[in-house]
């Protein structure tokens, strides 16, 4: 113990109390000097107390090299997750944002840090955006919202497509945002995703890459000789969409999870196949939390299931007019 401690007031008071009660001590004992096997003993005890020290201070190192390794492996995830993830304050203040997050919005993270995210949001939108932080602090639940935003540097190449011209119009974000209150209430965690590209898809599925064909041929009036493929519906005639209609039109209804496992489908690809469904008025869906999580439930329409009876109809029929003992 160094000279500078013993001469600090609070040092000297709480050794003249432990001073005090050795004395108090002593005198309370009869006076005799320890004998050679208690000194022995003494001594035993305190090399055992030092390796218990010394294994204690080892797991300690331990744990403290775990704990950063963990910390390491959060931050990776954290920030180069496919998703981008926000923390905002109750008036849209950013107190954190992962890289994707930055990328999405489309400015160094540095430079996004305490700014404000409705800043970025377009100004038709800005209402929907406030709306949305509103709901989510004030009613405590977990709410989602679609805005655009300002910048003019896309995270994705992606360009719209005018409904009356069909010309290329330039790049126009659209982020979907799902977030849920702290513990505390004081911030919210935001899940930020890039749907650009399935906004694309809609826009171009109601004006011409989803133009439903023209099937109005009834099967009887068709050649058996030449088979005009127009008659098979183009919606439906795919790997991933055939599937998703096929089980909707057993189960009636289904989630986005559900529907993605029993057709062994990837997120994305799924995704853009169900946006052309909706997009032909084949199925509807419905969003919602499940367990605190975003969660889409999708469901045939009368639309989508005449649709699909017709299909499968013209199919079965042309494969018993080709092989008649099937």
């Amino acid at each position: 113990m160094n000279d500078k401690s013993k001469h600090e007031p609070g040092f000297s008071a709480l050794r003249r109390k432990a001073e005090k009660r050795l004395e108090s001590v002593r005198q309370n004992q009869p006076d005799r000097s320890p004998s050679y096997y208690e000194m022995q003993h003494l001594i035993h005890e305190l090399e055992i107390h030092k390796i218990e020290l010394e294994m204690q201070q080892d797991e300690l190192l331990q744990s403290k090299a775990e704990a950063a390794k963990g910390m390491e492996r959060y931050t990776q995830f954290y920030d180069f997750a496919p998703l981008g993830y926000l923390t905002l304050s109750r008036n849209g203040t950013i107190i954190e944002v992962n890289l994707t997050g930055a990328k999405i919005i489309g400015l160094e993270r540095s430079l996004l840090n305490g700014d404000r995210l409705g800043r970025f949001v377009l100004e038709e939108d800005l209402p929907v955006f406030n709306a949305f932080l509103d709901r989510v602090f004030s009613k405590r639940d977990p709410w989602y919202c679609e805005v655009r935003l300002m910048h003019d540097q896309p995270s994705q190449p992606v360009f719209e497509q005018s409904p009356s011209s069909g010309t290329v119009t330039g790049p126009r974000r659209t982020i979907r945002m799902e977030a849920v209150l702290s513990e505390d209430t004081s911030e919210c965690r935001i899940v930020l995703s890039d749907i650009t590209i399935h906004k694309q898809i809609e826009q171009i599925g109601e004006t011409e890459a989803l133009k439903k064909p023209e099937s109005a041929v009834s099967p009887e009036d068709r050649s058996t000789d030449d088979f005009n493929h127009q008659l098979l519906d183009k919606v439906i005639h795919s790997r991933i969409r055939f599937p998703v209609l096929s089980y909707l039109n057993t189960v009636n209804q289904a989630s986005f999870v559900e529907i993605r496992d029993k057709i062994k489908a990837t997120d994305g690809n799924l995704s853009i196949h169900m946006k052309m469904l909706e997009s032909a008025r084949y199925v509807s869906f419905k969003k919602g939390f499940q367990a605190r999580r975003p969660q889409t439930v999708y469901r045939i329409t009368q639309e989508g299931r005449d649709a699909f009876n017709l299909y499968t109809k013209i199919i079965s029929e042309l494969i018993s007019e080709r092989n008649p003992h099937f």
